[in-house]
């Protein structure tokens, strides 16, 4: 939809997104260096610029066109559309050369798919009640617009008869950078929505009105459906103005078929008639300014201080080439003594990282999951009991298959549940200690960089910056039925029963099925959450240790160069002081970029 005015982003030559792109090239070029940089920091941030997401969530009741904002703004009809509730699950756009569906399951599984699949893992007519339990659905297209790390979001309208659809887009708040909120003209905003857009002004820090189907109405009732709408919005939002765009998806997709050099006047035309021109204008505005900042500015901090280390390790090597090989020596062992000393600081490391993270599933995560099986297993109880008070009357198979079937539903609904809340909850836990750690290693080797600044002589600039690494997300816990306790007696032997009996011994039976079912799963969701947290814990171990290693192996490597050209020629001295200088200059070049 907004090739053209892609335009509009590069040009402007003092925005982030610009900066952006300037650091990105410097990664790439000191990705070149590979004698200069540390391999791993430097991959590090790479891969956080290459991979930065900013989810822009759509978000709204059932039929106010979600879907056919979002394939307006791509520019293809790819998310399906109809007259009944379809989107059931939240699918992500985001940029790929080519083409592609994956499909993300809950079991941590992923499958490539055509395109024209999407109905079957996405809809609730494809898949009803999420019965493919689909985590999240992803599309890859070619669009511009989505080059810069945008993702836009489609999730499933809430308000309609499918309450798990409005828990998916719920689910998905927390993720959102900013927020699409659809409202229509042909439906006043209700009550409904009023809510919700309390939830949703809690997680997103900019929210998007756009008031869809404009085209429906004549231009006073648009005025008067536009009035009445903002002020509504004016009173949610706390009183603050609300950024409110009457617009036409319909009329959009339509101009759509002028869209070439050709016909680029009728396009401009019927763009503009569809409303997306000036809502187009202010997204990418809102884009240019707030999500390239963040990410521009830790990058170019990530970059400044790996520059800086290895200016230091270059002045090193160069200082080195000219000093008496003795002196060098003297200063090696004394460097030497505080490798031992870095050592014992790494050992430390290790022991409180581990301990740390011991204590946060031996406290934390065992009190959630023993308070957590206590409620669940009190709720099931009182569920089954009280289905098997409705359903008394019905045979004894009938109430049996029942009431295992309110167990295992109650169970698995409440597990489900506790686990979403305590993902997250362990979440920011774990990033808290990960940020704790990665602020004592960032000092340990400001330390080594300042002791070997006085050792040697050579200036060193401190330049505080987050580090590049973080926990990766990595739930595979799946629901594991138990095989089935509440088969007390052979099924012929149990229709044999006199009714009193038998519905007795069917309770009896389905509340321990109930309880037992609760146990599993409390045993599943713990192991999974440790395997989880031990094996990030193992990660970031690696990479921070990894970090202190680098630096003083890159320390060490520039004078023991400087020792070895010293013991051969002039020549080769020269020749070694000239590639140095030119790295030198290289640095220099990237402080200039980066600022």
């Amino acid at each position: 939809m907004f090739e053209r005015s892609v335009k509009f982003m590069d040009i402007n030559k003092k925005s982030k997104v610009n900066q952006l792109g300037r650091i990105r090239q410097c990664l790439d070029e000191a990705g070149q260096m590979v004698d200069v940089f540390p391999v791993g920091e430097l991959q590090a941030l790479r891969e956080r610029a290459a991979s930065n997401h900013f989810n822009l969530v759509v978000v709204g009741e059932f039929k106010r066109g979600k879907s056919s904002i979002l394939n307006a703004l791509i520019g293809a009809d790819i998310l399906p559309v109809g007259v009944v509730p379809l989107t059931a699950i939240a699918t992500v756009l985001q940029y790929g050369q080519q083409a592609q569906l994956k499909v993300a399951f809950n079991d941590g599984t992923e499958q490539v798919h055509q395109l024209d699949e999407l109905w079957d893992y996405a809809t609730e007519k494809g898949n009803p009640e999420n019965i493919k339990d689909v985590a999240e659905v992803r599309i890859n297209w070619p669009s511009p617009w989505l080059k810069n790390g945008v993702r836009l979001v489609d999730t499933p309208g809430i308000g309609s008869i499918y309450r798990h659809n409005s828990d998916v887009t719920r689910d998905f708040l927390p993720k959102a950078d900013a927020v699409l909120f659809v409202l229509s003209v042909d439906q006043p905003v209700g009550q409904a929505e009023y809510d919700f857009l309390q939830e949703v002004r809690a997680y997103a820090g900019k929210v998007f009105f756009l008031l869809n189907k404009a085209d429906l109405l004549s231009t006073a009732e648009l005025e008067e459906a536009s009035t009445f709408t903002r002020s509504v919005l004016e009173r949610a939002m706390g009183g603050s103005q609300p950024a409110l765009f009457p617009v036409s998806a319909q009329q959009a997709l339509q101009s759509l078929r002028y869209r070439d050099e050709e016909h680029k006047g009728q396009y401009e035309k019927a763009l503009s008639q569809s409303g997306f021109t000036p809502f187009g204008r202010e997204l990418e505005h809102f884009l240019m300014q707030e999500k390239g900042n963040a990410l521009a500015t830790a990058l170019a901090k990530g970059l400044r201080r790996l520059v800086v280390q290895a200016r230091f390790n270059t002045e090193l090597a160069l200082s080195s080439l000219n000093a008496p090989v003795a002196e060098l020596q003297q200063k090696l062992d004394v460097f030497a003594e505080k490798r031992v000393e870095i050592s014992q600081e790494k050992h430390d490391f290790r022991v409180l990282l581990a301990a740390e993270i011991k204590q946060l599933i031996d406290t934390e995560l065992a009190a959630d999951i023993d308070a957590a099986a206590a409620i669940i297993t009190t709720q099931v109880r009182e569920k089954v009991q009280a289905q098997f008070h409705a359903a008394r009357q019905a045979s004894l198979h009938d109430l049996h298959e029942t009431l295992r079937q309110t167990a295992l539903e109650s169970v698995r609904n409440g597990w489900d549940s506790f686990r979403k809340d305590e993902d997250k909850k362990l979440e920011v836990a774990f990033q808290s200690a990960v940020k704790r750690f990665s602020v004592k290693v960032d000092a340990t080797v400001d330390a080594l960089y300042h002791f070997s600044a006085d050792l040697f002589s050579i200036p060193y600039e401190t330049v505080n910056a987050n580090a590049a690494w973080q926990a990766k997300s990595g739930f595979y816990y799946k629901f594991w039925e138990m095989p089935g306790s509440i088969v007390i007696v052979g099924r012929s032997a149990l229709h044999a029963l006199p009714k009193f009996i038998g519905d007795r011994l069917v309770l009896k039976a389905s509340l321990r099925y109930g309880d037992e079912l609760v146990d599993t799963q409390a045993g599943r969701l713990r192991y999974d959450f440790v395997q989880r947290l031990q094996k990030s814990e193992s990660d970031f171990r690696k990479i921070m240790l990894d970090r202190i290693d680098s630096t003083l192996e890159g320390i060490e490597r520039a004078v023991t160069k400087g020792l070895e050209v010293n013991e051969t020629n002039s020549a080769e001295a020269q020749k070694q002081k000239q590639r140095l200088q030119h790295n030198l200059e290289q640095l220099h070049g990237f402080d200039k970029r980066i600022v």
